[in-house]
């Protein structure tokens, strides 16, 4: 048994016939090590609280965090990382598609140094062409507009060192992209890689739309760029039309004025269309900066088993003794 403790942080919604085969797996994944398993129940309006409160009998290491209603997957993560307690935190979906086999090899990297150890899907032949072209030209978007390089197919099957989990309890943000802060962050980073499973029970929670709002919000979290993209097109399309106004007026001298309402016309749809959006661009930074002037918190939890005083405080220090300890098992 080695001395660290490894704390798994589950997010789960509409989850209950995943929980107990989960558990059973992280049990067998993880028996050399000292762990604790904290289930966050995201509002779930099936039988998962249920499952979890029935978990608590047996002899799985499990604390649980409840919410008062469905906050997302990203208020979740965050509520696990607030409330683990261990020297390492790994967080992992409770769809059972990414495997906990996968774990120790993330303990692995990060005993040799590594404080952020992200995993990597290799499935490539499992997504539509569709979905892997999308999914990688995201990423490059993403990681050219943010100026850092966010990890493609590192969806939050990844483990991050305590001092990183201590950055993270210390931001208090409406708008949540984890995927995007932990490659921010810096610091020593590794990558395994794993093959995803199907999913056994449940479906999806991410739909096309909350897939697309994620990435909306992963560009706009990390990037003022959609700005100044929007005023370099505005000045782009005022010297074009302070050029077709000064050939405008040279045909009226000329004489050489010709009816044209189709043209016209279409200009101006044109220009409309770009006008609007722009203003949905500014719109989103101006929508995203009320969310954040209310300072209201990212979740409210309405159940635990988990006492206040369990919980690490927020260092005033990002150094911790960590590194000492997991060197001393390589």
């Amino acid at each position: 048994m080695n001395d660290f403790l490894v704390s798994l942080v589950v997010p789960c919604y509409n989850e209950a016939e995943n929980i107990a085969p989960l558990l059973s797996r992280v049990a067998q994944a993880l028996k050399l090590f000292s762990y604790e398993v904290i289930l966050v129940n995201d509002g779930s309006d099936d039988g998962t609280q249920l499952a979890i409160e029935t978990v608590l009998l047996s002899n799985h290491p499990v604390r649980y965090i409840s919410f008062s209603k469905n906050f997302g997957h990203q208020a979740a993560l965050k509520a696990g990382i607030d409330h683990a307690v261990g020297d390492c935190i790994i967080t992992i979906d409770a769809d059972l598609q990414k495997p906990p086999e996968a774990i120790p090899e993330m303990i692995t990297l990060w005993q040799r140094g590594n404080d952020i150890v992200t995993a990597v899907c290799k499935n490539e032949g499992q997504a539509s062409a569709f979905k892997r072209l999308s999914s990688t030209a995201y990423y490059t978007l993403l990681s050219w507009l943010a100026d850092h390089t966010v990890v493609p197919n590192g969806a939050d099957f990844r483990l991050i060192d305590r001092k990183v989990a201590d950055i993270i309890r210390s931001i208090q943000s409406q708008n949540l992209y984890l995927r995007g802060m932990f490659s921010w962050i810096g610091y020593q980073q590794g990558v395994i890689y794993y093959r995803e499973e199907n999913r056994r029970f449940g479906k999806t929670k991410y739909s096309i739309w909350k897939m697309l709002n994620l990435a909306s919000n992963g560009i706009t979290s990390f990037s003022i760029k959609p700005l100044r993209f929007a005023l370099a097109g505005g000045l782009f399309f005022a010297c074009l039309a302070f050029a077709y106004g000064i050939y405008a007026i040279a045909m009226v001298f000329l004489g050489m004025t010709v009816p044209g309402w189709a043209s016209l016309i279409a200009s101006i749809v044109f220009l409309s269309g770009i006008q609007l959006i722009v203003l949905g661009v500014i719109g989103e930074y101006i929508g995203k900066m009320y969310m954040e002037l209310k300072q209201r918190p990212v979740y409210l939890i309405a159940k635990t088993n988990i006492v206040r005083s369990e919980v690490n405080p927020i260092t005033e220090s990002i150094s911790s003794p960590t590194q000492e300890r997991r060197t001393a098992m390589i």
